[in-house]
């Protein structure tokens, strides 16, 4: 007798991403990479839309608080997530620059592919995922995680920890992170960006600081630019050759 194929929920419910998360002023962020990654990896399929407005790619509430709508579908099913382009302070910005846009997108997106199951238990508070009906106990303290559209009162952020931003070594543009997961999503879109296998390098080398950091503070991010950097190394060597 064949088993019964799991649904997308129990599939994706099941798996603990507690090492791929990081907490920002009292809110907790999955890595939008790993996550859209490791759908893949189950849901090949999978698709996501970033929606955009008579031309913009986020929209304004009448208050005049901007937001990014992601949709993302799996198996058939899409859900949709409504999500506000917030500073370091988690307060909404009313004009954001492309960066900001492009960051709360990523979130967006990792907040969306929650609703299909992966890390849905972050935005609960609970601190392991359900696995047959039961809850793993962790030994540290659950997480709490607020939602963002909820914070209303305004809280004295911790200290935190400054982080290094990432310069293109194309264009001299410098990419303004405030936490980890800025970074890694700095370093993942500068990698795509630049053309050439000299300006790659270039990117790679400049950023000797930011990638020895992010291998101490965040080693599995750091793995995974390493490696998205030999992929793009390898396929603008070949593209250039090609040319010849």
């Amino acid at each position: 007798m064949s088993k019964e194929k799991k649904s997308v929920w129990e599939t994706l419910s099941a798996i603990d991403v507690n090492d791929k998360t990081e907490e920002k002023n009292g809110m907790t962020y999955l890595s939008w990479a790993w996550a859209w990654g490791k759908l893949k990896d189950h849901y090949p399929e999978a698709t996501f839309k970033k929606h955009i407005h008579d031309g913009m790619a986020y929209i304004k509430d009448e208050k005049g608080n901007a937001f990014v709508e992601v949709t993302v579908t799996v198996e058939g099913i899409s859900a949709t997530e409504l999500f506000p382009v917030l500073n370091y302070k988690n307060k909404a910005i009313p004009d954001p620059n492309a960066f900001e846009v492009n960051t709360a997108l990523q979130r967006g997106l990792a907040k969306a592919i929650a609703y299909h199951g992966l890390g849905h238990y972050i935005y609960a508070g609970e601190d392991l995922p359900q696995i047959d009906g039961e809850t793993p106990q962790s030994e540290g303290k659950a997480k709490e995680v607020v939602d963002p559209i909820q914070e209303d009162t305004p809280t004295p952020p911790p200290p935190t920890e400054p982080t290094p931003d990432v310069v293109s070594a194309e264009n001299g543009e410098v990419k303004k992170t405030e936490d980890w997961t800025m970074v890694t999503d700095a370093f993942h879109e500068l990698i795509n960006a630049h053309k050439s296998p000299d300006t790659l390098m270039k990117l790679w080398k400049n950023n000797a600081k930011a990638r020895k950091l992010l291998k101490e503070k965040r080693p599995n991010d750091y793995k995974e630019i390493y490696e998205l950097f030999k992929k793009r190394g390898e396929y603008l060597k070949e593209k250039a050759n090609d040319t010849l």
